[in-house]
């Protein structure tokens, strides 16, 4: 027979199971769309694969009004490929997918044989018209062009109408310790995430947990209103990270930022006074590297270099 202590466990272990599942705010999106055919009538069970750079693949098929729909995707590039019989196979590649959006890539395809494949490339950037959401994304091309003093990537925050640092003294710091505002809205109310987790300190001022890693950092999204429900938690600003992902080749880098006093002049007022008549001590070195690909090990683990960081 069963103890106390037993029936208390299974008790336990049976609410965990019967529980419904509780979804947080995620940074993955939404690839939808309709195929057609050259009269513009819909395509029944055609065949729809979107895979992104990193090698994740999903497949489904069209129901019979001719949409499809993949999703739970991460953000990236995707190409979305469509096959049915009877018709050449359609395939677009380089369709942006922006953390927590939808895109949408209809297709019409074009009668021939399957063996065929009519390719277009994704050029230009689609209006999102799914959210009246007010937002702006940091892509990562940005962030290498921007210069970024402290290497934290949460300081591009400030780039979006309507947001307010501290003080001169503390406008380096801003965006990591607390003193900034969106909106008008108060300090502590800004929710910062990385790949949807919250890393903000609930119980304090609204700082967040240590300073982002801006060559990990893929894409940095601020929405500052009117964002959907799901995202909660706060009345101000979304700081949301998106990072890096690795790919089936590998890259990395090595960097050195470095500030010198040989490299600078005095500044007038210095100058005027004789006691500091020179220039100002600075020795500034930061330095380091960063890598990524597959990891495998060859004829043995991961031969199809799925999984990488």
């Amino acid at each position: 027979m069963m103890n106390a202590f037993s029936k208390f466990v299974l008790a336990v272990c049976f609410a965990l199971l019967v529980s419904p599942g509780l979804f947080a705010q995620s940074d993955l999106g939404k690839i939808s769309g309709f195929i057609k055919d050259p009269s513009g009538a819909t395509i029944a069970n055609a065949k729809v694969t979107v895979r992104n750079n990193t090698g994740i693949e999903r497949q489904t098929t069209t129901n019979d009004s001719g949409y499809y729909v993949v999703t739970n995707v991460p953000p990236g590039l995707y190409t979305m490929t469509a096959e049915a019989p009877g018709f050449q196979k359609y395939e677009t590649r380089d369709n942006k997918l922006d953390p927590a959006a939808d895109l949408v890539i209809d297709a019409m395809l074009t009668v021939g044989s399957s063996s065929q494949t009519v390719e277009v490339s994704a050029s230009t950037v689609q209006l999102q018209t799914e959210s009246a959401a007010v937002q702006k994304l940091v892509t990562r091309e940005q962030i290498d062009l921007l210069e970024l003093n402290g290497r934290n990537p949460i300081g591009l925050a400030g780039l979006v109408p309507g947001a307010r640092g501290g003080t001169k003294a503390s406008l380096t710091f801003a965006f990591s310790q607390g003193p900034s505002n969106f909106n008008g809205s108060r300090n502590p109310e800004n929710l910062i995430t990385y790949d949807g987790a919250p890393a903000t300190r609930t119980r304090s001022n609204g700082t967040s947990l240590g300073a982002a890693d801006v060559d990990s950092t893929q894409e940095v999204e601020i929405l500052t209103s009117n964002y959907a429900p799901e995202y909660g938690r706060t009345s101000g600003a979304q700081i949301r990270i998106v990072t890096k992902t690795g790919t089936q080749n590998f890259h990395g880098a090595a960097y050195e930022y470095l500030r010198n006093d040989a490299f600078n002049a005095n500044t007038w007022t210095r100058n005027t006074n004789a006691l500091t008549a020179y220039v100002a001590p600075m020795k500034y070195n930061q330095f380091g590297y960063n890598l990524g690909g597959p990891f495998y090990i060859p004829g043995k683990f991961n031969t199809n270099k799925k999984k990488v960081f």
